[in-house]
């Protein structure tokens, strides 16, 4: 078995599969990272994920189009979150609530209107249907090693390391990223400054519709060419763990989505060597096992992060003393 999967790390099939799994990953976990450094915790990604994924299909099956798809997988997304922002800041609706009723939501209204508008129940599979495309770069796709690394990857893989970048400008370079921060660390200071706190909130989860939009019409128009039921299988999940493991900053995303990208290619891969004697009931805990793995990782490193500073309090206290 390790010889197999030596070979896929040799011949580069693995960083594709990696990538493949990283986007839908790192472009939900950026939707939550936007959401939660303003103050308003979005643990509703898998639900909106799976709404995205129905929506892109259904209007891209329709219409023929991967982009009419794509911006209807979006839009839903977008409106799902303007009214999660509308029970819990308006109406005063805990946002955890609001975001268990969003999973559960999508899972119940995908599998409804599958049924009602397509009449089948496990899974939709268009006969034609043009999925997001994949970026070819001349040149450099015929060079050996950088070809593979570099081209034949799918338009919304670019767009997810792309995103990374706009999330480090918007939240670091620009007076509207200064908001989001303020409002989500203080929330009163910001409103006594004349910021609208709950206009900052509500954008902060149109973004977060946006990036998770993106990875849900990502998962039925790029990675597959389908609907299936409950699709998502915890990325969503796994998405919130990238959050806290990030440390809620846009580079460290990605790194943590790429660990969890990696968990997951390899559990694929894994799964497709002939003769493999590892149960495969195991090889899909691997992704979780991470996740649990991870979460202790940052659960100590902020117990030390906590532990330096008080001790470092104790000792100016000190000096101040002497």
């Amino acid at each position: 078995m390790l010889s197999a999967l030596w070979a896929q790390i040799i011949d580069l099939s693995l960083f594709i599969v990696l990538l493949r799994f990283t986007t839908p990953i790192l472009l939900s976990a950026l939707g939550g990272l936007i959401a939660d450094v303003a103050g308003v915790i979005n643990i509703g990604l898998e639900g909106l994920m799976l709404i995205s994924a129905f929506s892109a299909i259904a209007v891209g099956s329709v219409t023929d189009s991967w982009v009419l798809g794509m911006v209807a997988g979006v839009a839903s997304s977008m409106l799902v979150c303007y009214g999660m922002g509308f029970f819990s800041l308006k109406l005063k609706v805990d946002m955890i609530i609001t975001g268990f009723a969003v999973n559960i939501f999508g899972s119940g209204v995908t599998i409804f209107l599958m049924n009602k508008i397509f009449g089948v129940t496990g899974n939709y599979s268009p006969s034609a249907i043009h999925n997001i495309p994949v970026v070819h770069i001349p040149v450099i796709e015929s060079i050996p090693v950088l070809g593979k690394l570099l081209s034949g990857h799918s338009l919304m893989t670019w767009i997810a390391f792309l995103s990374v970048l706009i999330c480090v400008f918007i939240l670091y370079k620009t007076p509207y990223g200064v908001h989001l921060r303020s409002v989500g660390e203080a929330p009163q200071a910001a409103k006594s400054l004349g910021i609208s706190v709950h206009r900052i909130q509500f954008s902060a989860l149109a973004w977060s519709g946006l990036f998770t939009g993106l990875a849900g019409a990502y998962l039925s128009m790029g990675m597959t060419s389908m609907f299936v039921k409950d699709m998502t299988a915890g990325t969503g999940f796994l998405a919130l763990a990238v959050v806290l493991l990030g440390n809620r900053n846009p580079i460290g995303i990605l790194f943590g989505s790429l660990i969890f990208g990696l968990a997951s290619a390899i559990a694929t891969v894994v799964q497709t060597i002939p003769g493999s004697k590892v149960p495969s009931q195991f090889i899909q805990m691997i992704p979780y096992l991470v996740t649990i793995v991870a979460l202790i990782f940052f659960a100590i490193r902020k117990k030390r992060k906590l532990n330096d500073a008080l001790r470092a309090q104790t000792e100016r206290s000190k000096i101040a003393a002497a």
